[in-house]
């Protein structure tokens, strides 16, 4: 009789194995999914480079360098690969080639049209995110050199004035991931921000935190995404904000200050990372790099500046105008 009872629970409990494991998958799926929550800070870990004074060099490498990555990155090479069909169309329009600086290169607008693809820039910023933490982390771990490059490059030979784009505010909405501010600032988001011109469109990505943003170094890079109803403004990683509570929970305002902070400057051809931000404003003409750089707004200021000084000065000369490129 023993023997029986104990046969019978076995199989009952066989039986009964299944339903069990539904039961509590079920409760995994209907569970609030839990939300990490970050601090906003200065991102030190993240890779800053704006490559001043090195683009001549650095046009000669990236090509090479880029082939290389892609043999070792296959969502680069993938990724890469599928922007030449998107670039061709993109040529085709008259009004926009016409627009683009006299140095903004194939390789710059496929950079642009490769980082909205969903897939590819959610691992080139998780790499970005990191790739300054030691130059190990660069050098051996960081296989986007080259697409940084002509990422960091097309935003920079794209940038309006800063009394353009700061005049319209940008929105970034986020799901699952709750910020805390530590304070005024300053701040960056050490990775590139997507952004869009339309509050609502943001707000469909998420509202656990959200951003309103007056940018002076966002870039409009509709003309080249393959998601053109986005209106996507894109941020660079080294942009300065200050940062002001919004108007319901987990909702910021970040103020450009019309500033960069990198660490790294020309990291490729072997310069090592500063402890001090490099300041540089946006309020004057960048440093000769060797091209026309038509552009471009950047001034390099000492390298020895802190990052205390200045880094909460508003533009200047911001007009508030809200002014959309009419080609886009």
């Amino acid at each position: 009789m023993a023997g029986n009872c104990s046969t019978m629970t076995v199989a009952t409990v066989l039986m009964l194995l299944p339903v069990a494991i539904w039961l509590y998958l079920q409760t995994l799926l209907e569970s609030p999914q839990m939300k990490s929550e970050l601090v906003m800070d200065m991102m030190p870990d993240a890779f800053d480079d704006q490559y001043m004074e090195c683009t001549e060099e650095m046009e000669e490498i990236a090509p090479a360098l880029m082939e290389r990555e892609m043999k070792i990155s296959k969502i680069l090479k993938t990724t890469w690969e599928k922007t030449e069909s998107k670039w061709k169309k993109v040529k085709r329009k008259k009004n926009v080639i016409a627009t683009l600086p006299s140095d903004f290169k194939e390789e710059h607008g496929r950079a642009i049209i490769a980082y909205t693809d969903n897939e590819f820039h959610k691992e080139f910023n998780e790499a970005v995110r990191t790739a300054g933490a030691s130059p190990v982390a660069y050098n051996t771990g960081f296989h986007f050199k080259a697409f940084h490059y002509y990422l960091t490059r097309a935003l920079q030979l794209l940038r309006e004035e800063c009394e353009v784009m700061y005049g319209m505010p940008v929105y970034r909405g986020i799901r699952d991931v709750i910020f805390q501010s530590s304070g005024a600032g300053p701040i960056r988001f050490g990775y590139f921000a997507s952004s869009s011109l339309e509050k609502d469109i943001a707000e469909a990505f998420g509202d656990d935190s959200f951003f309103t943003i007056h940018t002076c170094f966002g870039v409009n890079i509709v003309r080249f995404s393959h998601y053109k109803e986005e209106e996507e403004v894109l941020i660079p990683t080294h942009e300065i904000f200050s940062v002001d509570a919004g108007d319901r929970n987990n909702s910021f305002v970040l103020q450009s200050t019309n500033r960069t902070c990198s660490h790294f400057n020309c990291a490729y051809l072997g310069h090592e990372k500063k402890a001090e931000c490099i300041h540089r404003s946006g309020l004057q003409t960048a440093p000769s790099t060797g091209t026309s750089g038509q552009h471009q707004h950047q001034h390099s200021d000492e390298d020895t500046e802190h990052l205390a000084r200045d880094s909460h000065s508003p533009p200047q000369d911001t007009k508030r105008k809200a002014v959309m490129s009419s080609e886009l």
